[in-house]
């Protein structure tokens, strides 16, 4: 069963489409956000992966892995937002960006 969160402050529940109107606007809008910052991080990916092969630079980086998770850990911290959600989000990117940079140096190569 779901229960609205304060009963004082919902008049109705569940809320009318009226009333989630403007909130999933305003998450349409993030999301635009949220999908171009992708796009524009795995075009910053595509650049790195020209860099690593001209300069012989091994693709995959543990290290940078790593500092990347770590960063996202840390900022769910201060947001309150689950460290291991943020894992598994960036686990995808970085996946999906791993994808790029070896297409990316195997096309150079050819």
């Amino acid at each position: 069963m779901v229960f609205p969160p304060d009963a004082a402050v919902h008049d109705a529940w569940p809320p009318s489409a009226d009333a989630l109107a403007a909130p999933r606007a305003r998450l349409d809008a993030i999301d635009a956000v949220l999908l171009r910052a992708v796009r524009d991080r795995v075009r910053v990916c595509v650049e790195i992966a020209d860099i690593k092969r001209r300069e012989g630079v091994p693709m995959m980086q543990p290290q940078r892995i790593a500092h990347v998770h770590e960063r996202a850990a840390r900022y769910g911290a201060r947001h309150g937002l689950d460290g291991e959600f943020l894992r598994r989000l960036y686990d995808l990117i970085i996946e999906e960006t791993c994808r790029v940079e070896d297409r990316v140096i195997a096309e150079a190569a050819a």
